[in-house]
Protein backbone atom coordinates (compact mmCIF):
# COMPACT_ATOMS: atom_id res chain seq x y z
CA UNK A 1 0.00 0.00 0.00
CA UNK A 2 2.93 2.38 0.53
CA UNK A 3 6.69 2.70 0.72
CA UNK A 4 8.04 1.80 4.16
CA UNK A 5 9.59 3.97 5.35
CA UNK A 6 8.00 6.75 3.30
CA UNK A 7 11.02 8.99 3.96
CA UNK A 8 14.54 7.57 3.85
CA UNK A 9 17.80 9.30 4.75
CA UNK A 10 21.21 8.64 3.24
CA UNK A 11 24.57 10.41 3.06
CA UNK A 12 26.05 11.60 -0.23
CA UNK A 13 27.52 8.54 -1.93
CA UNK A 14 25.12 6.24 -0.07
CA UNK A 15 22.89 3.65 -1.67
CA UNK A 16 19.19 2.98 -1.08
CA UNK A 17 17.71 -0.41 -1.97
CA UNK A 18 13.98 -0.79 -2.55
CA UNK A 19 12.72 -4.35 -1.97
CA UNK A 20 9.34 -5.35 -3.31
CA UNK A 21 7.82 -7.55 -0.61
CA UNK A 22 4.33 -7.12 -2.07
CA UNK A 23 2.54 -9.50 -4.45
CA UNK A 24 2.08 -6.72 -7.06
CA UNK A 25 4.67 -5.09 -9.34
CA UNK A 26 5.85 -1.57 -8.45
CA UNK A 27 8.27 1.15 -9.51
CA UNK A 28 10.33 3.75 -7.66
CA UNK A 29 10.31 6.67 -10.09
CA UNK A 30 11.75 10.06 -9.11
CA UNK A 31 9.73 13.03 -10.37
CA UNK A 32 12.68 14.80 -12.10
CA UNK A 33 14.09 11.61 -13.62
CA UNK A 34 17.05 11.18 -11.26
CA UNK A 35 16.21 7.49 -10.88
CA UNK A 36 13.65 5.04 -12.22
CA UNK A 37 13.54 1.41 -11.21
CA UNK A 38 11.29 0.37 -14.11
CA UNK A 39 8.92 -2.42 -13.09
CA UNK A 40 10.10 -4.36 -10.04
CA UNK A 41 8.24 -7.64 -9.78
CA UNK A 42 7.23 -9.24 -6.47
CA UNK A 43 10.37 -10.39 -4.67
CA UNK A 44 12.62 -8.12 -6.75
CA UNK A 45 14.71 -5.15 -5.74
CA UNK A 46 16.27 -1.96 -7.12
CA UNK A 47 19.23 0.05 -5.80
CA UNK A 48 20.36 3.60 -6.51
CA UNK A 49 23.48 5.43 -5.30
CA UNK A 50 23.01 9.14 -4.56
CA UNK A 51 25.94 11.28 -5.74
CA UNK A 52 24.47 14.67 -4.76
CA UNK A 53 22.72 16.15 -1.73
CA UNK A 54 19.05 17.03 -2.02
CA UNK A 55 15.49 15.83 -1.58
CA UNK A 56 14.15 13.37 -4.11
CA UNK A 57 10.40 12.73 -4.29
CA UNK A 58 9.29 9.55 -6.00
CA UNK A 59 6.16 7.54 -6.77
CA UNK A 60 5.13 4.15 -8.05
CA UNK A 61 4.05 4.71 -11.66
CA UNK A 62 1.70 1.71 -11.40
CA UNK A 63 0.12 3.03 -8.16
CA UNK A 64 0.63 6.83 -8.17
CA UNK A 65 -0.86 7.25 -4.68
CA UNK A 66 2.26 5.46 -3.39
CA UNK A 67 4.74 8.25 -2.62
CA UNK A 68 8.12 8.44 -0.96
CA UNK A 69 11.09 10.73 -0.45
CA UNK A 70 14.83 10.27 -0.12
CA UNK A 71 16.74 12.98 1.72
CA UNK A 72 20.45 13.01 0.91
CA UNK A 73 22.82 15.07 2.98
Amino acid sequence: QCFVPSTAYVTVGGTITWKNVDSAAHTATESAGTFDSSIVMAGGEFSHTFAEAGEFDYICIVHPWMKGKVIVG
